[in-house]
């Protein structure tokens, strides 16, 4: 009888290692034993949009990083306050989508003072996603 006692005991003993060390390691549950996950509020299908929105918006400033340099912004517009030709970027993304889209596609509208008007028109041409991408990427100069 002792013996018997001995044997259930360590089985018992092994099979609770054997579970904690599958749990701990994500290896396979080979005993089939479920551990309830809790539950949040937030759905699967919501965290997927969230990530999903955070990888667009990702790309959209990078994307604007990128045209801000193949449209030779960073010749007249430094991305901190110091000013150059034109005045420093920092803490525009305060002024707002629309003021930063308009100074882009009308840069005549809007002259900040102290400075000329001498940026090109030319940049009204540009299309919807490069123009948000750049105004996604000016956003980030705070």
């Amino acid at each position: 009888m002792k013996h018997i006692k001995t044997v259930l005991f360590s089985t018992a003993f092994m099979i609770c290692i054997n579970a904690l060390f599958a749990c701990s390691n994500g290896t396979d549950n080979t005993l089939n034993v479920s551990t309830s996950v809790p539950s949040n509020d937030i759905t699967d299908s919501t965290r997927l949009t969230n990530k999903s929105e955070l990888l667009t918006t990702t790309v959209k400033i990078e994307n604007g990083q990128k045209q801000f340099k193949q449209l030779g912004c960073s010749g007249c517009h430094n991305t901190d306050s110091t000013k150059l030709v034109g005045p420093g970027l920092a803490g525009i993304g305060d002024r707002g989508d629309e003021y930063i889209r308009n100074s882009i596609i009308n840069p005549s509208a809007e002259i900040v003072d102290g400075y000329l008007n001498l940026m090109p028109s030319s940049f009204a041409s540009l299309d919807d996603s490069d123009l948000d991408a750049l105004v996604a990427y000016l956003r980030t100069l705070n």
